[in-house]
């Protein structure tokens, strides 16, 4: 299996998309149309975390977040490594997705790549960057210890004695 699909990445990536769509999702819905039900919150999920989820292990997004923080002098697997990094990947994800998910949710009612569709774009796209940052570190603090427990430690670290 190579370093992106062994069970630890693959389990961690698929906790951090859950968290991270099911945040996005309520957030780009009420900020798009001001409400929210079900069957808009079912339908925004159900498109936007299979393709998020597979940006996220196709793109190497967090190698760039990674080398961003590297390059800003921070040592990984600190606090502010992690700070730095998730932003990045919040910032490329937010982004795409937001864009993504405006064109799905109202682009049928104002037109996709219209001045309305940007319009309503920019409006939510700063609420889009702030919870994909906060929900993608929820999901890193609690995915970590989750993963952990349901699939180990991840290759090349020797397993943890409590």
């Amino acid at each position: 299996m190579s370093k992106i699909f062994n069970k630890f990445n693959l389990t961690l990536n698929i906790w951090i998309s859950l968290i991270i769509n099911v945040v996005l999702c309520i957030v780009l819905t009420l900020v798009a149309t001001g409400g929210i039900t079900f069957g808009g919150f079912l339908f925004g999920f159900v498109i936007a975390f299979p393709l998020s989820t597979l940006i996220v292990l196709f793109i190497p997004i967090t190698r760039f977040g990674d080398f961003v923080a590297v390059k800003c002098g921070l040592k990984p697997q600190t606090i502010p490594f992690t700070l730095v990094s998730t932003a990045v990947l919040a910032l490329i994800l937010g982004t795409f997705m937001s864009l993504f998910m405006i064109a799905v949710m109202a682009g049928k009612y104002i037109g996709i790549f219209t001045p309305a569709y940007f319009g309503a774009w920019l409006h939510a796209w700063p609420w889009a960057l702030l919870s994909v940052y906060v929900s993608a570190l929820i999901g890193i603090w609690t995915g970590l210890p989750l993963t952990m427990k349901l699939v180990g430690p991840p290759p090349g670290m020797p397993p943890q004695d409590h």
